[in-house]
């Protein structure tokens, strides 16, 4: 994220992520939804959950769908959503419907980026970030699965809201084979980062997600939840290192154990050292193709024109 952007460039950020919240395709539940997902487990109750679910059938039916994927803990798909709330548990349900909702949410009428490559990444970081927080025993991994699906909002901001600018981007990364965020400073001024932040702002995210959308390129400059934020910079790290980026191969060294994310990670949760680096890519590549398959399910329709 750039240090400081001109007040003019903010404000015509701001201006134009406010459009996004007027427009038509996002689903009712998703506001309410990222209200509940903010509130402490403990306050959230299992009916208000099923509500939400039941509210849109398309939505419900994709849910339960997306429920019996291996990568969801079900070898079984349940047969009643207030089923899917028990067995999988509120968090899980809840980010499972956070993931359905995005895709009916945003579907772009001419996308800059490849959309199934845009989920396949996203969706991929949220499942890495879940994964290495079972390994480093945190407490949350719903919310690190939160943080890995959304990190990359600003994307979508500037596909919709900044079209012209964010495709030049896009080329100039192509050409170059550098990282999106350079690319994007080099010809719009700012990043992804940057228009991302201004939307978790908009929708009232907490805290510890606007660090992750704002600073997951750069965690050292994050100041609050930081290890939150250096788990998605290094899930992001290694989808765009296997295969899982934004559709171009980048030029970049890459040495995950000397990034500034894994110090930051390793001070609070010494089992990093014990994660085996090249066994977990290898277990990345075996999901590969089941998040190939739930992107298709869920975010399929949104190559649709509107």
């Amino acid at each position: 994220m750039t240090p400081l952007l001109a007040p003019s460039v903010s404000a015509q950020i701001r201006g134009r992520v406010s459009e996004i919240e007027t427009l038509p395709t996002i689903p009712t539940i998703f506001l309410p939804l990222l209200k509940l997902l903010n509130l402490p487990l403990e306050q959230v109750k299992v009916d208000d959950v099923v509500k939400l679910v039941s509210y849109d059938n398309t939505i419900a039916a994709q849910c339960l769908r997306m429920a019996s994927s291996p990568l969801f803990g079900l070898a079984k798909a349940p047969e009643s959503i207030k089923s899917a709330v028990i067995s999988l548990g509120l968090r899980r349900v809840q980010t499972i419907l956070l993931t359905c909702s995005m895709g009916r949410g945003f579907p772009i009428k001419d996308w800059t980026i490849d959309p199934t490559v845009f989920w396949k990444h996203s969706l991929g970081c949220a499942m890495v970030c879940r994964k290495l927080s079972d390994k480093l025993a945190i407490a949350d991994g719903e919310k690190a699965y939160m943080a890995g699906l959304l990190h990359d909002i600003g994307i979508l901001v500037n596909c919709m809201v900044f079209p012209r600018e964010f495709a030049a981007a896009m080329a100039h990364a192509f050409r170059e084979l550098i990282t999106l965020e350079e690319a994007e400073l080099a010809t719009m001024g700012f990043c992804h980062c940057d228009t991302g932040l201004a939307l978790a702002q908009n929708w009232h995210l907490a805290e510890d997600m606007i660090q992750a959308i704002a600073h997951h390129h750069r965690p050292e400059c994050s100041d609050a939840a930081q290890p939150l934020v250096a788990l998605v910079h290094l899930s992001d790290l290694l989808c765009r290192m296997r295969n899982l980026g934004y559709g171009y191969y980048e030029r970049q060294r890459v040495d995950m154990t000397h990034d500034p994310a894994w110090a930051i990670l390793a001070k609070d949760y010494r089992a990093l050292d014990q994660v085996d680096l090249v066994r977990f890519t290898f277990e990345l590549d075996e999901a590969v193709e089941e998040i190939s398959e739930v992107v298709g399910m869920i975010f399929g329709a949104t190559r649709t024109v509107i």
